[in-house]
């Protein structure tokens, strides 16, 4: 997913799932936030908990106008609370603060983060420009993320088919494991 982040530009994110915690990490980072950290998590449960541990109940989902229903093709918006991560240069003074997803068809969706009046907008990104912002951001090691990516001169794509192919060779393995586990959803981990 690809979102303007005001005057750091175009970052990308990755959206994960663990149960009904939705988490999305950048991919593409910049002098606040940095690629491999948390930009913000929302509960899609019914029933959701604040940071400070208040639970709130589902938050009422936008009504569109007739126009802007058209144009979306959904009358409703559907809304999550959730919380966003800041910081200032360097990823110094770091906090979260209280923050909304907003669901806006299949192929969208907004996070605002409420106290200082953001709102990102997020689209499915072509594989050109995912590919052109992945190059743009380097092969920097990220922290905690499984296997790092090859260090891959220009367009070598027998490096990039292999890089790949042993990701999804990861994913397989693991998806395998939950299966033999017991796991009662073997996609609850996407990553």
């Amino acid at each position: 997913w690809v979102g303007k982040y005001g005057d750091h530009g175009y970052e990308m994110i990755n959206v994960t799932y663990s149960g009904d915690l939705l988490t999305a990490y950048k991919v593409t980072g910049d002098n606040n936030v940095p690629r491999g950290e948390i930009t913000f998590q929302a509960d899609l449960s019914p029933l959701s908990k604040t940071r400070s541990g208040e639970t709130k109940k589902d938050l009422k989902p936008i009504v569109l106008t007739e126009s802007a229903a058209k144009k979306w093709g959904t009358t409703q918006l559907p809304r999550y609370a959730g919380s966003g991560q800041v910081a200032e240069d360097g990823f110094t003074n770091k906090q979260w603060m209280d923050g909304q997803l907003i669901m806006i068809g299949e192929s969208y969706f907004s996070f605002a983060w409420l106290p200082i009046s953001h709102q990102i907008f997020f689209g499915r990104p072509s594989p050109e420009l995912a590919l052109k912002m992945l190059r743009e951001a380097g092969t920097t090691e990220v922290k905690g993320i499984g296997t790092p990516p090859p260090a891959i001169e220009d367009d070598d794509v027998s490096a990039m088919r292999a890089f790949v192919s042993r990701c999804l060779d990861e994913t397989a393995a693991h998806i395998e494991d939950e299966i033999i586990e017991g796991k009662s959803d073997a996609f609850s981990c996407i990553w």
